[in-house]
Protein backbone atom coordinates (compact mmCIF):
# COMPACT_ATOMS: atom_id res chain seq x y z
CA UNK A 1 0.00 0.00 0.00
CA UNK A 2 1.48 3.47 -0.70
CA UNK A 3 1.49 6.51 1.26
CA UNK A 4 -0.82 9.22 0.54
CA UNK A 5 -0.79 12.41 2.83
CA UNK A 6 -4.00 13.40 4.19
CA UNK A 7 -5.73 16.32 3.26
CA UNK A 8 -6.56 19.24 5.29
CA UNK A 9 -9.85 18.60 4.92
CA UNK A 10 -9.39 14.76 5.80
CA UNK A 11 -7.66 16.15 8.68
CA UNK A 12 -10.79 18.39 9.70
CA UNK A 13 -12.80 15.64 9.52
CA UNK A 14 -10.81 13.03 11.55
CA UNK A 15 -10.72 15.92 14.07
CA UNK A 16 -14.43 16.15 14.23
CA UNK A 17 -15.17 12.38 14.61
CA UNK A 18 -12.22 12.21 17.27
CA UNK A 19 -14.08 15.28 19.40
CA UNK A 20 -16.92 13.16 19.61
CA UNK A 21 -15.47 10.96 21.82
CA UNK A 22 -14.24 13.96 24.50
CA UNK A 23 -16.03 14.43 27.80
CA UNK A 24 -17.45 18.41 28.60
CA UNK A 25 -13.95 18.45 30.19
CA UNK A 26 -12.11 17.49 27.62
CA UNK A 27 -13.16 19.74 25.07
CA UNK A 28 -12.37 22.68 26.99
CA UNK A 29 -9.45 21.66 27.42
CA UNK A 30 -8.63 21.07 23.73
CA UNK A 31 -11.06 24.18 23.20
CA UNK A 32 -8.59 26.62 25.21
CA UNK A 33 -5.42 25.12 24.02
CA UNK A 34 -6.28 24.52 20.15
CA UNK A 35 -4.35 26.55 18.07
CA UNK A 36 -5.18 26.86 13.78
CA UNK A 37 -4.27 23.70 11.73
CA UNK A 38 -1.12 23.86 10.39
CA UNK A 39 1.07 21.10 8.42
CA UNK A 40 4.69 21.33 10.05
CA UNK A 41 7.43 19.79 8.67
CA UNK A 42 9.37 16.69 10.75
CA UNK A 43 12.13 14.30 10.91
CA UNK A 44 9.87 11.99 7.90
CA UNK A 45 9.91 14.59 5.29
CA UNK A 46 12.84 16.46 5.72
CA UNK A 47 14.08 15.66 2.65
CA UNK A 48 10.67 15.59 0.93
CA UNK A 49 8.00 18.41 -0.04
CA UNK A 50 5.09 16.29 1.68
CA UNK A 51 4.82 17.20 5.09
CA UNK A 52 3.40 14.38 7.77
CA UNK A 53 2.71 16.34 10.71
CA UNK A 54 -0.48 18.61 11.41
CA UNK A 55 -0.19 20.85 14.63
CA UNK A 56 -4.15 21.26 16.32
CA UNK A 57 -3.07 21.98 20.01
CA UNK A 58 -0.22 23.85 22.33
CA UNK A 59 -0.48 24.84 26.11
CA UNK A 60 3.14 27.07 25.20
CA UNK A 61 4.88 23.93 25.93
CA UNK A 62 3.50 20.71 24.81
CA UNK A 63 1.76 20.50 21.32
CA UNK A 64 -0.60 17.87 20.15
CA UNK A 65 0.18 16.92 16.31
CA UNK A 66 -1.47 14.27 14.07
CA UNK A 67 1.07 11.74 12.69
CA UNK A 68 -0.41 10.81 9.31
CA UNK A 69 2.17 7.90 8.33
CA UNK A 70 1.55 6.19 11.75
CA UNK A 71 -2.02 7.51 11.59
CA UNK A 72 -2.04 8.62 15.56
CA UNK A 73 -1.99 11.81 17.43
CA UNK A 74 1.00 12.83 19.14
CA UNK A 75 3.13 15.53 21.55
CA UNK A 76 5.65 17.05 20.55
CA UNK A 77 8.05 20.27 22.39
CA UNK A 78 5.80 23.16 21.18
CA UNK A 79 8.77 24.99 20.46
CA UNK A 80 9.91 22.60 17.76
CA UNK A 81 6.32 23.83 15.81
CA UNK A 82 8.60 27.10 15.03
CA UNK A 83 11.90 25.80 14.65
CA UNK A 84 11.34 24.38 11.20
CA UNK A 85 11.00 20.85 11.97
CA UNK A 86 9.81 18.62 14.47
CA UNK A 87 12.22 16.13 14.69
CA UNK A 88 11.17 14.42 18.44
CA UNK A 89 7.58 13.52 18.68
CA UNK A 90 5.80 10.73 20.79
CA UNK A 91 2.64 8.70 19.32
CA UNK A 92 -0.46 8.12 21.60
CA UNK A 93 -3.23 6.94 19.38
CA UNK A 94 -6.72 8.68 19.88
CA UNK A 95 -6.91 12.76 20.42
CA UNK A 96 -8.14 11.74 24.15
CA UNK A 97 -4.99 10.53 25.09
CA UNK A 98 -3.00 13.08 23.39
CA UNK A 99 -4.92 16.10 25.27
CA UNK A 100 -3.32 14.29 28.61
CA UNK A 101 -0.25 15.80 27.55
CA UNK A 102 -1.18 19.28 28.00
CA UNK A 103 -1.85 21.38 30.81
Amino acid sequence: MTWTPYTMQEMEELLNEEQADLSPEEQIKFDRTRIPHRKVRCLYSEKSSEDALFAFASDGETAIVFEDIQEEFAFCEARALDEGIVRHWSCCGGLLHALQHLK
